[in-house]
């Protein structure tokens, strides 16, 4: 068995005979620069975009992941061969300094779906197409494409085919990001639909899991 868990928690089995701790530290310079190359297929980086995602990732993969593809989104590079050059001088402050501000980068640059986020994330980490489908203002097929381009960015997964598909938020932060993206009143206009639908379109997640409904009437307030 495998478990993980961050660093202020203290597990009560540590120092059992049958158990092996392992400490995962931030990736060094070398390895973030190669995470950071895998991210955009094999193909290299100019220098000075390399060295800013390294130095202000700070060995956190996830950030690595989601600057490198601010990056290439940005209209900063120009794909020429097997690597990138930059399109013109990089600006200051052209690479966002934090993990959030480099997930809103990228969901601003999703306008037409960042919606479509956004709703996902009232739901929460997990959510399901069908639920989707009765909280958005999106009507097929606009829905599902709208889904796909997610997926695509790599902001979400999915499992199985539409509608009978599943989605989860590649990571917890870019769920949060996505939430907070949205002002309070709209956020509380989601929860409120949410709610609604569970209990009048899916009773039975509302009998089977009457917490959840309860979440979303709370947050509806």
């Amino acid at each position: 068995m495998l478990i993980t868990y961050r660093p202020e928690y203290s597990p009560p089995w540590v120092g059992e005979p049958h158990v092996t701790t392992l400490t995962l530290n931030r990736l060094s310079h070398k390895l973030a620069a190669q995470l950071a190359v895998k991210v955009t297929g094999g193909k290299a980086l100019p220098k000075e975009v390399l060295g800013q995602i390294v130095v202000k990732t700070d060995g956190v993969p996830l950030f690595v992941e989601e600057l490198t593809k601010t990056v290439l989104e940005s209209g900063l590079l120009e794909e020429r061969g097997d690597s990138y050059e930059l399109s013109g001088p990089l600006p200051s402050l052209a690479i966002p300094s934090t993990l959030h501000d480099s997930l809103m980068a990228r969901l601003d640059r999703l306008a037409p779906i960042k919606e479509t986020a956004q709703i996902g994330a009232c739901i929460g980490r997990n959510f399901t197409h069908e639920l989707m489908a009765a909280i958005s203002p999106l009507a097929e097929p606009r829905l599902t494409q709208a889904l796909d381009q997610l997926v695509q960015s790599q902001l979400i997964f999915q499992q199985g085919a539409a509608p009978a598909a599943t989605y989860t938020f590649k990571h917890a932060l870019i769920r949060d990001a996505a939430y907070q993206s949205l002002l309070k009143s709209k956020r509380h206009q989601y929860h409120a639909k949410i709610a609604q639908a569970l209990v009048e379109r899916f009773s039975d997640i509302a009998e089977t899991q009457p917490e959840v409904a309860a979440h979303h009437f709370e947050q509806s307030s």
